[in-house]
Protein backbone atom coordinates (compact mmCIF):
# COMPACT_ATOMS: atom_id res chain seq x y z
CA UNK A 1 0.00 0.00 0.00
CA UNK A 2 1.43 3.51 -0.79
CA UNK A 3 0.68 6.89 0.29
CA UNK A 4 1.25 8.05 -3.07
CA UNK A 5 -2.80 7.58 -5.15
CA UNK A 6 -2.42 7.34 -8.46
CA UNK A 7 -4.85 8.75 -11.20
CA UNK A 8 -7.05 5.43 -10.23
CA UNK A 9 -7.81 6.13 -6.75
CA UNK A 10 -8.27 10.41 -6.67
CA UNK A 11 -9.05 11.26 -9.91
CA UNK A 12 -5.50 13.22 -9.76
CA UNK A 13 -2.14 12.99 -9.54
CA UNK A 14 -2.16 14.55 -5.61
CA UNK A 15 -0.97 13.80 -2.82
CA UNK A 16 -3.21 11.09 0.03
CA UNK A 17 -2.42 10.47 3.32
CA UNK A 18 -3.68 6.59 2.53
CA UNK A 19 -0.74 4.67 3.71
CA UNK A 20 -2.63 3.67 7.10
CA UNK A 21 -3.81 0.14 7.05
CA UNK A 22 -7.00 -0.21 8.78
CA UNK A 23 -5.87 -2.53 11.68
CA UNK A 24 -3.26 -0.26 12.65
CA UNK A 25 -4.03 0.15 16.35
CA UNK A 26 -1.69 3.57 16.85
CA UNK A 27 -4.32 5.70 14.32
CA UNK A 28 -7.03 4.31 16.27
CA UNK A 29 -5.43 5.62 20.00
CA UNK A 30 -4.43 9.17 18.15
CA UNK A 31 -7.79 9.62 16.94
CA UNK A 32 -9.05 8.37 20.76
CA UNK A 33 -6.34 10.96 22.46
CA UNK A 34 -7.57 13.46 20.00
CA UNK A 35 -11.36 13.49 20.68
CA UNK A 36 -11.32 13.71 24.39
CA UNK A 37 -8.57 15.95 24.53
CA UNK A 38 -10.03 18.76 21.99
CA UNK A 39 -13.46 18.07 23.39
CA UNK A 40 -12.48 18.56 27.11
CA UNK A 41 -10.50 21.64 25.81
CA UNK A 42 -14.03 23.56 23.92
CA UNK A 43 -16.32 22.20 27.23
CA UNK A 44 -13.99 23.66 29.76
CA UNK A 45 -14.03 26.71 27.87
CA UNK A 46 -17.62 26.79 27.04
CA UNK A 47 -18.74 25.65 30.27
CA UNK A 48 -17.15 28.65 32.42
CA UNK A 49 -17.75 32.05 31.97
CA UNK A 50 -14.76 33.54 33.67
CA UNK A 51 -12.76 31.38 30.58
CA UNK A 52 -14.30 32.69 27.65
CA UNK A 53 -12.21 35.46 27.24
CA UNK A 54 -11.34 36.63 23.47
CA UNK A 55 -8.39 34.66 23.77
CA UNK A 56 -9.47 31.53 24.68
CA UNK A 57 -12.56 31.60 22.29
CA UNK A 58 -9.90 31.34 19.47
CA UNK A 59 -8.51 28.00 21.25
CA UNK A 60 -11.88 26.77 21.08
CA UNK A 61 -12.01 26.93 17.89
CA UNK A 62 -8.98 25.52 16.98
CA UNK A 63 -9.43 22.76 19.13
CA UNK A 64 -13.05 22.05 17.17
CA UNK A 65 -11.17 22.47 14.65
CA UNK A 66 -7.92 19.54 15.64
CA UNK A 67 -11.52 17.57 17.06
CA UNK A 68 -12.72 17.33 13.58
CA UNK A 69 -9.70 16.10 12.51
CA UNK A 70 -9.91 13.12 15.05
CA UNK A 71 -13.80 12.48 14.18
CA UNK A 72 -13.57 12.87 10.18
CA UNK A 73 -10.07 13.47 8.91
CA UNK A 74 -8.06 10.39 10.51
CA UNK A 75 -11.02 7.97 9.53
CA UNK A 76 -11.46 9.07 5.99
CA UNK A 77 -7.84 8.24 5.85
CA UNK A 78 -8.05 4.67 7.33
CA UNK A 79 -11.22 4.54 4.79
CA UNK A 80 -9.15 5.23 1.68
CA UNK A 81 -6.03 3.09 2.47
CA UNK A 82 -8.78 -0.16 3.32
CA UNK A 83 -11.41 1.00 0.40
CA UNK A 84 -9.06 2.93 -2.52
CA UNK A 85 -12.42 4.23 -3.88
CA UNK A 86 -11.97 7.61 -4.98
CA UNK A 87 -14.82 9.23 -3.97
CA UNK A 88 -13.46 8.81 -0.23
CA UNK A 89 -9.69 9.26 -1.29
CA UNK A 90 -10.89 12.15 -2.48
CA UNK A 91 -12.55 13.29 0.05
CA UNK A 92 -9.91 12.36 2.95
CA UNK A 93 -7.65 14.90 0.95
CA UNK A 94 -9.68 17.57 0.81
CA UNK A 95 -10.47 17.46 4.38
CA UNK A 96 -6.95 17.44 5.15
CA UNK A 97 -6.31 20.49 3.27
CA UNK A 98 -9.06 21.86 5.18
CA UNK A 99 -7.55 20.91 8.34
CA UNK A 100 -4.08 22.43 7.57
CA UNK A 101 -5.41 25.81 6.03
CA UNK A 102 -8.25 26.01 9.91
CA UNK A 103 -5.00 25.59 11.64
CA UNK A 104 -2.47 28.09 10.33
CA UNK A 105 -5.68 30.81 10.20
CA UNK A 106 -6.38 29.81 13.77
CA UNK A 107 -2.53 30.19 14.71
CA UNK A 108 -2.33 33.86 12.77
CA UNK A 109 -5.49 34.95 14.41
CA UNK A 110 -3.96 33.92 17.94
CA UNK A 111 -0.95 36.17 17.10
CA UNK A 112 -2.42 38.95 16.07
CA UNK A 113 -4.47 39.03 18.96
CA UNK A 114 -1.68 39.14 21.29
CA UNK A 115 0.47 41.07 18.96
CA UNK A 116 -2.66 43.96 19.57
CA UNK A 117 -2.75 43.33 23.35
CA UNK A 118 0.75 44.10 23.46
CA UNK A 119 1.33 46.80 21.33
CA UNK A 120 -2.01 48.60 21.76
CA UNK A 121 -3.23 47.20 25.47
CA UNK A 122 -5.36 50.31 26.75
CA UNK A 123 -7.40 49.73 23.31
CA UNK A 124 -6.91 45.88 23.06
CA UNK A 125 -10.68 44.91 24.34
CA UNK A 126 -11.97 47.93 21.82
CA UNK A 127 -10.20 46.86 18.86
CA UNK A 128 -10.01 42.65 19.48
CA UNK A 129 -13.83 42.59 20.99
CA UNK A 130 -15.99 39.19 21.42
CA UNK A 131 -17.91 40.43 18.01
CA UNK A 132 -15.27 40.93 15.70
CA UNK A 133 -13.62 38.00 17.04
CA UNK A 134 -16.74 35.29 16.10
CA UNK A 135 -16.42 37.52 13.00
CA UNK A 136 -12.69 37.05 12.35
CA UNK A 137 -13.23 32.93 13.15
CA UNK A 138 -16.16 32.89 11.10
CA UNK A 139 -14.39 34.30 8.52
CA UNK A 140 -11.31 31.57 8.85
CA UNK A 141 -13.44 28.72 9.30
CA UNK A 142 -15.55 30.38 5.58
CA UNK A 143 -11.88 30.77 3.91
CA UNK A 144 -10.36 27.36 4.51
CA UNK A 145 -13.69 25.73 2.98
CA UNK A 146 -13.80 27.73 0.05
CA UNK A 147 -10.80 26.81 -2.24
CA UNK A 148 -11.92 22.95 -0.93
CA UNK A 149 -15.14 23.27 -2.54
CA UNK A 150 -13.85 25.05 -5.84
CA UNK A 151 -11.30 22.01 -6.50
CA UNK A 152 -14.20 19.22 -5.84
CA UNK A 153 -16.23 21.31 -8.45
CA UNK A 154 -13.44 20.19 -10.94
CA UNK A 155 -12.77 17.51 -9.44
CA UNK A 156 -15.85 15.54 -8.71
CA UNK A 157 -16.10 15.86 -12.72
CA UNK A 158 -13.31 13.37 -13.57
CA UNK A 159 -14.66 11.42 -11.15
CA UNK A 160 -17.88 10.32 -13.25
CA UNK A 161 -15.57 9.84 -16.19
CA UNK A 162 -13.89 6.58 -16.23
CA UNK A 163 -11.73 7.24 -19.76
CA UNK A 164 -10.82 10.62 -19.86
CA UNK A 165 -8.83 12.24 -22.79
CA UNK A 166 -5.67 13.01 -22.28
CA UNK A 167 -6.35 16.28 -23.11
CA UNK A 168 -8.63 16.65 -19.92
CA UNK A 169 -5.92 14.93 -17.93
CA UNK A 170 -3.53 17.20 -18.58
CA UNK A 171 -5.55 20.07 -17.64
CA UNK A 172 -6.70 18.72 -14.45
CA UNK A 173 -3.06 18.16 -13.92
CA UNK A 174 -2.17 21.52 -14.30
CA UNK A 175 -5.23 22.77 -12.39
CA UNK A 176 -3.87 20.73 -9.24
CA UNK A 177 -0.32 22.43 -9.78
CA UNK A 178 -2.45 25.58 -10.05
CA UNK A 179 -4.23 25.02 -6.84
CA UNK A 180 -1.29 23.39 -4.66
CA UNK A 181 1.30 26.76 -5.08
CA UNK A 182 -1.63 28.35 -4.71
CA UNK A 183 -2.09 26.89 -1.37
CA UNK A 184 1.41 26.65 -0.38
CA UNK A 185 1.67 30.21 -1.09
CA UNK A 186 -1.37 32.08 0.38
CA UNK A 187 -1.78 29.35 3.35
CA UNK A 188 1.87 28.58 4.58
CA UNK A 189 4.58 31.04 3.33
CA UNK A 190 2.72 33.95 3.48
CA UNK A 191 1.26 33.50 7.20
CA UNK A 192 4.43 32.08 8.30
CA UNK A 193 6.35 35.08 7.19
CA UNK A 194 3.54 37.02 8.42
CA UNK A 195 3.80 35.21 12.03
CA UNK A 196 7.43 35.49 12.29
CA UNK A 197 7.59 39.05 11.59
CA UNK A 198 4.70 39.60 14.35
CA UNK A 199 5.91 37.21 17.40
CA UNK A 200 9.90 39.26 16.53
CA UNK A 201 8.37 42.18 16.94
CA UNK A 202 6.34 41.66 20.08
CA UNK A 203 9.67 39.52 21.69
CA UNK A 204 11.90 42.60 21.00
CA UNK A 205 9.35 44.66 22.53
CA UNK A 206 9.43 42.36 25.34
CA UNK A 207 13.20 42.63 26.01
CA UNK A 208 13.11 46.10 25.53
CA UNK A 209 10.20 46.82 28.34
CA UNK A 210 12.70 44.67 30.83
CA UNK A 211 15.63 46.27 30.15
CA UNK A 212 13.52 49.69 30.90
CA UNK A 213 12.13 48.13 33.70
CA UNK A 214 15.15 47.39 35.17
CA UNK A 215 16.97 50.99 34.49
CA UNK A 216 14.23 52.98 35.91
CA UNK A 217 14.59 53.39 40.22
CA UNK A 218 11.12 51.72 40.64
CA UNK A 219 9.66 50.57 44.04
CA UNK A 220 10.31 47.28 44.43
CA UNK A 221 6.50 46.44 44.28
CA UNK A 222 6.27 48.01 41.26
CA UNK A 223 9.13 46.44 39.50
CA UNK A 224 7.44 43.19 41.10
CA UNK A 225 4.03 43.95 39.13
CA UNK A 226 5.58 44.82 36.09
CA UNK A 227 8.18 41.83 35.77
CA UNK A 228 5.19 39.34 36.36
CA UNK A 229 3.09 41.46 33.78
CA UNK A 230 5.99 40.65 31.56
CA UNK A 231 7.01 37.12 32.33
CA UNK A 232 3.10 36.44 31.60
CA UNK A 233 2.67 38.45 28.32
CA UNK A 234 6.16 36.66 27.20
CA UNK A 235 4.88 33.11 28.36
CA UNK A 236 1.85 34.19 25.69
CA UNK A 237 4.30 35.12 22.95
CA UNK A 238 6.27 31.67 23.27
CA UNK A 239 2.70 29.62 22.99
CA UNK A 240 2.04 31.15 19.53
CA UNK A 241 5.78 30.26 18.83
CA UNK A 242 5.41 27.10 19.79
CA UNK A 243 1.92 26.13 18.10
CA UNK A 244 3.90 28.20 15.05
CA UNK A 245 6.63 25.30 15.11
CA UNK A 246 4.76 22.51 15.61
CA UNK A 247 2.50 23.34 12.63
CA UNK A 248 5.38 23.67 10.56
CA UNK A 249 7.53 20.64 11.96
CA UNK A 250 4.56 18.34 11.37
CA UNK A 251 2.84 19.94 7.90
CA UNK A 252 6.29 20.92 6.18
CA UNK A 253 7.43 17.61 4.86
CA UNK A 254 3.69 16.65 3.46
CA UNK A 255 4.19 20.26 1.61
CA UNK A 256 7.53 18.81 0.38
CA UNK A 257 6.35 15.24 -0.57
CA UNK A 258 3.57 17.25 -2.68
CA UNK A 259 5.65 19.50 -4.35
CA UNK A 260 8.33 16.68 -5.27
CA UNK A 261 5.15 14.87 -6.94
CA UNK A 262 3.82 18.09 -8.16
CA UNK A 263 7.13 18.84 -10.14
CA UNK A 264 9.61 15.44 -10.36
CA UNK A 265 9.30 13.99 -13.55
CA UNK A 266 9.38 10.25 -14.77
CA UNK A 267 11.16 8.39 -11.67
CA UNK A 268 13.37 11.21 -10.67
CA UNK A 269 11.03 11.01 -7.44
CA UNK A 270 11.15 7.29 -5.33
CA UNK A 271 8.36 6.83 -2.45
CA UNK A 272 9.36 4.41 0.49
CA UNK A 273 6.79 3.38 2.11
CA UNK A 274 7.86 3.86 6.23
CA UNK A 275 8.76 7.37 5.21
CA UNK A 276 4.87 7.94 3.84
CA UNK A 277 3.10 6.33 6.43
CA UNK A 278 5.49 8.87 9.23
CA UNK A 279 4.89 11.94 7.11
CA UNK A 280 1.16 10.60 7.42
CA UNK A 281 1.35 10.02 11.01
CA UNK A 282 2.55 13.73 11.30
CA UNK A 283 -0.58 15.17 10.21
CA UNK A 284 -2.30 14.08 12.82
CA UNK A 285 -0.35 15.26 15.24
CA UNK A 286 -0.94 19.20 15.45
CA UNK A 287 -4.31 17.99 16.18
CA UNK A 288 -2.89 16.29 19.82
CA UNK A 289 -0.19 18.57 20.62
CA UNK A 290 -2.06 22.01 20.05
CA UNK A 291 -4.64 21.48 23.03
CA UNK A 292 -1.65 20.52 25.32
CA UNK A 293 0.53 23.07 24.30
CA UNK A 294 -1.70 25.42 25.14
CA UNK A 295 -3.86 24.16 28.18
CA UNK A 296 -0.45 23.73 29.67
CA UNK A 297 0.77 26.90 29.20
CA UNK A 298 -2.21 29.03 29.67
CA UNK A 299 -2.60 30.14 33.35
CA UNK A 300 -6.34 30.01 33.65
CA UNK A 301 -7.18 27.06 31.78
CA UNK A 302 -4.52 24.81 33.62
CA UNK A 303 -5.90 25.69 36.99
CA UNK A 304 -9.55 24.70 35.32
CA UNK A 305 -8.23 21.87 34.17
CA UNK A 306 -6.40 21.00 36.85
CA UNK A 307 -9.37 21.70 39.41
CA UNK A 308 -12.12 19.61 37.31
CA UNK A 309 -8.91 16.28 37.64
CA UNK A 310 -8.61 16.87 41.32
CA UNK A 311 -12.52 16.73 41.54
CA UNK A 312 -12.88 13.49 39.48
CA UNK A 313 -9.18 11.89 41.25
CA UNK A 314 -9.09 13.26 44.97
CA UNK A 315 -6.41 11.26 45.38
CA UNK A 316 -4.41 13.02 42.76
CA UNK A 317 -4.84 16.45 45.13
CA UNK A 318 -3.55 14.82 48.32
CA UNK A 319 -0.19 13.55 46.60
CA UNK A 320 0.05 16.56 44.56
CA UNK A 321 0.34 18.65 48.10
CA UNK A 322 2.22 15.90 50.24
CA UNK A 323 5.06 16.09 47.19
CA UNK A 324 5.03 19.85 47.26
CA UNK A 325 5.26 19.64 51.48
CA UNK A 326 8.31 17.37 51.30
CA UNK A 327 9.73 19.32 48.25
CA UNK A 328 10.06 22.83 50.59
CA UNK A 329 12.76 23.57 52.48
CA UNK A 330 12.66 23.12 56.41
CA UNK A 331 13.97 26.63 57.00
CA UNK A 332 11.13 27.89 53.92
CA UNK A 333 8.93 26.35 55.68
CA UNK A 334 9.89 28.01 59.48
CA UNK A 335 9.65 31.37 57.95
CA UNK A 336 6.25 31.12 56.65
Amino acid sequence: MTILNNDSHTGNGSFLPSAIPTDTIPAIVLTLFILFINAFVVLLIGSSSSLRSTSNIILASLALSDFLMGLVGIPLVVACSSTFASPVCLSANLFSTFNSVSSVLHILVMTFDRYIFIMWALRYREIFNRRRVFAILSAAWLISLTPQLVRLSWTAGKLRVETAKEDVKLRMKEKELIFFTFNAAVFFFVPLIAMIILDTRMLLLLRNQCQRIARENLPAESIKHETKMQKRQMKAVITCVLLLSLYVTFWLPSFIVEFLQHYATGDKYGQSHGVMILITYLRFCPALFNPIAYTLRKPDLKRAARSIVYKTFPNWKTQFVENRTEQIPLASRSEV
